[in-house]
């Protein structure tokens, strides 16, 4: 899984629509690069799953990530 996140910054219908454009272009560049398609899944995440405190500028950049995530190993 390509997850997208965001600070909470903004609206959240706008941040849900940032994470999943996040991680829908890395799940681009991946295929791009040679992973199977069938082999990735993209979603966004907005700002629900935060990592840093987003009080503070540090802390809010450290939100603005894509993460990969294995959620099933091949045979």
């Amino acid at each position: 899984e390509v997850q997208g996140h965001t600070d909470d910054s903004g609206d959240t219908d706008f941040n849900m629509t940032l994470s999943q454009q996040r991680a829908d272009a890395v799940r681009q560049w991946l295929i791009n690069a040679g992973i199977k398609a069938d082999k990735l899944v993209a979603k966004g995440y907005g700002s629900t799953v935060p990592i840093a405190d987003n009080r503070i500028r540090e802390g809010r950049q450290k939100n603005r990530r894509v993460a990969f995530i294995v959620t099933e190993r091949g045979k």
